[in-house]
């Protein structure tokens, strides 16, 4: 747990009304600002994430503009955008927070295979087509 976290908890366990806390670090916005970040970083294009994830471009476009309205994706779609993205297994698991996910999971098989192609350096078309060999690829079934 990080400093701000383990202060917000003290915050939170000594107030005597939810609104004496005194809360610092409150993320509003924060995935669309760090996605947008990723995209533009390593110069991915729209029509790539669609053909990638099978999303729509309007829902694309809320998801990475930091002034549209707040949208809340599936777990399971910031991961495959993650993918689409071309991101880092640090990468994902940052974009995962920003979304208030937790990191990805060893536990879970689609996501060891995600780890494991990550730290394997493999790239999101290989990860897609290892997870649809072993039959996990729910994940890339529209959820949004």
């Amino acid at each position: 747990m990080g400093k701000t976290t383990e202060k917000n908890y003290r915050e939170l366990k000594t107030a005597d009304k939810y609104e004496n806390a005194k809360l610092t670090g409150m993320m509003k916005g924060e995935f669309t600002t760090v996605l947008d970040r990723y995209i533009t970083r390593k110069k991915v294009r729209t029509a790539q994430i669609m053909d990638y994830t099978g999303f729509s471009k309007s829902y694309i476009n809320k998801l990475h503009n930091p002034s549209e309205k707040d949208v809340q994706p599936t777990r399971s779609c910031v991961i495959v955008i993650a993918l689409a993205v071309g991101l880092t297994l640090d990468e994902t698991n940052r974009l995962l927070k920003s979304a208030r996910y937790h990191e990805l999971y060893t536990r879970d098989k689609t996501e060891s295979v995600i780890i494991w192609g990550l730290t394997h350096k493999m790239n999101s078309q290989q990860i897609k087509e290892m997870l649809q060999e072993k039959g996990l690829d729910d994940i890339f079934k529209k959820d949004k």
